[in-house]
């Protein structure tokens, strides 16, 4: 199943939400794709981090997203929404909700898919449904991509409650999974779709 060519997993949550297969920017479920600063619609791929020019602009682009969300607790517009303006269509970002019950509906293991390293989530009701994601790290500012195979984090579509500077995101390791209420939102983490 697809929606605006993108395709996704019922994976049977009560709010019927449904969660992409892949990141955004990924040609498979076990690609990074792009990574992404929270409100910020470019993203950035592995082989692009690290350069000059990609310096210049990550730098910028971490000054931009400043300037228009200024409350805790705020949500992203679409216009501002990585992957609704990627993948068009139904598809956002999901909110901390949504990443909450992701956690409590469904099962979580670490492993391995085409041998890249992240977390199986598998559907408490219909075990036959899951969604992989990968391990891909995160981009802090003017360095490379750090913890590949370690880390994976996605980001939410809300600003912490507790400071404008940081956003709420899933984050897991080999050990867990959960949903973290802050990060510095000039990060750069991978973006997931949801419909719903």
């Amino acid at each position: 199943m697809n929606n605006n060519g993108h395709p996704y997993i019922d994976l049977c949550l009560p709010s019927g939400t449904l969660w992409s297969t892949q990141n955004v920017g990924a040609s498979t479920p076990s690609d990074s794709g792009l990574y992404f600063q929270w409100a910020y619609t470019r993203g950035f791929s592995k082989d692009q981090v690290g350069t000059e020019n990609w310096k210049k602009k990550f730098v910028l682009d971490w000054s931009y997203i400043f300037t228009k969300y200024t409350t805790t607790g705020a949500t992203l517009e679409l216009i501002d929404d990585a992957a609704h303006v990627n993948m068009g269509g139904d598809w956002h970002i999901p909110n901390p909700t949504q990443i909450k019950e992701l956690l409590d509906n469904t099962t979580s293991k670490w492993t391995t898919l085409d041998g890249v390293k992240g977390r199986l989530f598998t559907s408490k009701k219909e075990t036959s449904k899951s969604i992989f994601i990968p391990a891909a790290g995160e981009i802090r500012l003017g360095s490379s991509v750090c913890f590949i195979g370690f880390v994976g984090e996605i980001w939410s579509s809300m600003l912490s409650a507790d400071s404008i500077y940081g956003a709420q995101r899933l984050s897991f390791s080999s050990k867990d999974a959960g949903l973290y209420t802050y990060l510095y939102r000039y990060y750069g983490l991978s973006v997931r779709g949801v419909i719903g």
